[in-house]
């Protein structure tokens, strides 16, 4: 343990082990989210669906903290899942975007949660990262009820400009597919080729 970790103690965001000062999470919980992604994908008329991990243990804690808890440095490891599930299922993209967090999430958060991560994985691919997507929609989706979800994202997203591209789409959790459905229909109407979809998990 060195003078910094002794004068300055840094812990685990998950399980509060003592960690070096520049790190987010020790290397026992790295290795926990280290086997996605998974073998599992939601095909579509508009998309293709691909998975890193589930939406459970440390994973859904992750994701939450990243959210909910101001840990906005975690973008980097979320995108490093991400890129992960991109190499092992890839696609010829030529454009980077994300499913737009709504007003109320802003307001509530202070960043745009996926826009943070698309520029990580725009970094870490070499793939250009543009935001193509607002959100209509004034509140969150927080303790609704899952036909509540499907039916609050009819007409909820607008496209910024028309896009003729191959485009990957990323999203951090996968419930129903009814967003992720909206965006890509927005984005196909608006001259997307193809559509291809990465999340983090999948409830």
């Amino acid at each position: 343990m060195g003078l910094v970790e002794l004068v300055l103690p840094n812990y685990c965001l998950l399980c509060n082990r003592q960690i070096k000062y520049y790190e987010l999470l020790c290397s026992a919980c790295l290795n926990d989210l280290s086997s996605g992604p998974i073998v599992l994908h939601e095909s579509d008329i508009l998309f293709t669906a691909y998975f890193y991990g589930r939406y459970d243990s440390k994973l859904r804690d992750l994701i939450l903290l990243y959210k909910n808890s101001h840990h906005w440095r975690l973008n980097r490891v979320l995108a490093s899942f991400l890129v992960k599930t991109m190499n092992t299922y890839p696609s010829d993209a030529q454009l980077i975007t994300w499913v737009p967090s709504s007003l109320a999430s802003l307001e509530e958060r202070g960043f745009d949660t996926m826009a943070l991560i698309a520029k990580s994985v725009s970094k870490m691919t070499g793939i250009v990262a543009k935001k193509t997507l607002e959100s209509l929609s004034k509140s969150n989706k927080r303790g609704m009820t899952l036909e509540e979800r499907r039916n609050s994202v009819k007409n909820s997203f607008s496209a910024i400009s028309r896009i003729y591209k191959d485009i990957v789409l990323i999203d951090d959790v996968y419930t129903t597919g009814s967003t992720v459905k909206e965006c890509a229909r927005v984005l196909k109407d608006n001259g997307a080729r193809s559509i291809t979809v990465y999340c983090i998990a999948r409830a």
